[in-house]
């Protein structure tokens, strides 16, 4: 991720009508598509969306206008874009969670280098099914966690390399939401999301969390994951109501997290619950020599019998994760490099999300 300004240099020396280096379909026209279309225009000409894939007639048409493509670029199944001819090098899943791991696999098979949306799947043995592909594939398979990518995100992984927070030990990890339960049928389906605000959010706060502390390897959950306010008729949603009777995912859950060599770390997420701010992202991280926040990017220790608190200062850029996401994977792709997010972590997030599910279910603390 150093060097994030390379490949968008290079770029602005190539010929506009030059044949792009790195090919992609776009698989999934719902909302997180749009982002995602932004961050390929970015690379354009290096790296191009040249098809797009979706089973909803309006969304394709609409991605398909928004991106410029021919209508014979435009598909009903990734199947039918593989049939036709037409040169891909990549695919961008942006589907529902269900297909994520589907289409990954059946793009892996047909040689292809695969960046997918975020959660990677919503079971840990989905995952390993994807791991075995790529392996067999030898291609790039790259989760789309974007605030990995964040500048914040970005300079305090750079200050915690460094070693100045010592050994972490404990980790808080934050992603509430008072009154933002999304109202699509693909969030609040668990047949179709695999899970609520542990699969749309926290999953986002895990991965930044546990990539801060350098990815232990965890081996308990004891958590919670209820449903308390979804289904009352008296609480309403910032953005619009949703179908309380089709609504089968929690609307809150906590959980404790061991790990090996005795880190911990707690995870708390939502979409609907009583707190004062409208939504409350937030991570601290708590080591021997120091401890952080994020996104505050304050540093807490001790120097010279005085406590010592910093605030970490850098240079602004205006491109988001989004966007940043988008380039580690083509540089990762064009480069050789290995993913910037590799599967196997991903694959310890959704352990400890199906671990939180499942301690929920039992009523205790389970391995994973």
């Amino acid at each position: 991720m150093a060097g994030t300004t390379d490949l968008w240099d290079d770029i602005t020396k190539i010929d506009p009508n030059a044949k792009p280096k790195l090919r992609v379909a776009l698989v999934g026209c719902g909302g997180i598509s749009g982002v995602h279309i932004d961050g390929w225009k970015r690379l354009n000409p290096t790296a191009r969306i040249v098809a797009c894939v979706d089973p909803i007639e309006d969304r394709r048409q609409q991605r398909g206008d928004a991106i410029g493509l021919p209508k014979e670029a435009r598909f009903a199944h990734l199947r039918n874009l593989l049939k036709s001819g037409i040169g891909v090098d990549a695919v961008d899943c942006c589907a529902n969670n269900s297909a994520h791991a589907p289409v990954t696999i059946e793009a892996l098979n047909h040689g292809l280098h695969v960046l997918c949306e975020k959660p990677l799947t919503t079971k840990p043995e989905l995952v390993r099914k994807m791991i075995a592909a790529r392996n067999k594939s030898k291609k790039i398979l790259m989760t789309a966690q974007h605030m990995r990518f964040q500048n914040d995100s970005l300079r305090l992984k750079e200050y915690v390399k460094d070693g100045v927070l010592g050994e972490i030990y404990y980790a808080r990890a934050q992603f509430l939401r008072r009154r933002y339960l999304p109202t699509r049928i693909g969030f609040i389906d668990k047949n179709i999301s695999g899970g609520g605000p542990c699969i749309d959010v926290g999953v986002h706060i895990l991965d930044l969390t546990l990539h801060l502390m350098g990815y232990p390897e965890p081996v308990s959950v004891s958590a919670i994951a209820p449903q308390k306010l979804a289904k009352r008729t008296d609480i309403r949603g910032w953005w619009g109501e949703w179908d309380r009777a089709k609504i089968t995912v929690e609307d809150f859950a906590a959980g404790f997290i061991r790990f090996k060599g005795g880190a911990a770390l707690t995870l708390e997420c939502s979409w609907l619950t009583n707190i004062k701010e409208p939504e409350l992202t937030k991570i601290t991280l708590m080591g021997t020599e120091a401890g952080a926040e994020w996104p505050e990017l304050t540093i807490h220790g001790e120097r010279a019998g005085s406590t010592l608190d910093t605030q970490l200062k850098y240079a602004e850029n205006k491109v988001g994760g989004h966007a940043q996401e988008i380039k580690a994977f083509a540089d990762a792709v064009l480069t050789g490099r290995p993913s910037p997010v590799p599967a196997e972590q991903s694959l310890n997030v959704i352990r400890i999300l199906d671990g939180l599910y499942r301690s929920h279910r039992a009523g205790k603390e389970v391995t994973v």
